[in-house]
């Protein structure tokens, strides 16, 4: 079975200051795109982010993708699991971000295009 981590995004007051961080570190290339900064190695495709802060989410945050993101979501709030914010939709697919029972921020996403309004 593949891996269901599919993206991560550092969320942070300083979004310059760790874009830096992370390609003077690691070598990583960025291209800001406005609300964020997508991470790459040289020649690959984007595996990470660089966000402005969201309330209740700092740190890098993993995406868990699923098979249907609502009954995902019930199901994790029935588990324990605070939702930050529901149904941001980016271009790859929709996230809801959330907190699990022990304060660690999450994002559960489901692949698709951008949603039609």
């Amino acid at each position: 079975m593949p891996s269901p981590f599919v993206w991560f995004d550092n969320i942070g007051a300083k979004r310059d200051e760790t874009t830096d961080f992370l390609g003077k570190t690691f070598g990583w290339s960025s291209n800001d795109i406005g609300p964020m900064t997508f991470l790459t190695d040289e020649g690959e495709q984007p595996f990470a982010a660089t966000c402005d802060s969201m309330d209740g989410a700092s740190g890098w945050v993993p995406y868990i993708e699923v098979d249907d993101l609502e009954p995902a979501v019930v199901n994790a709030v029935t588990n324990g699991a605070k939702v930050i914010a529901e149904n941001l939709i980016g271009p790859a697919g929709t996230a809801t971000f959330m907190q699990d029972p022990g304060g660690a921020p999450l994002a559960l996403w489901k692949r698709g295009g951008m949603a039609k309004p």
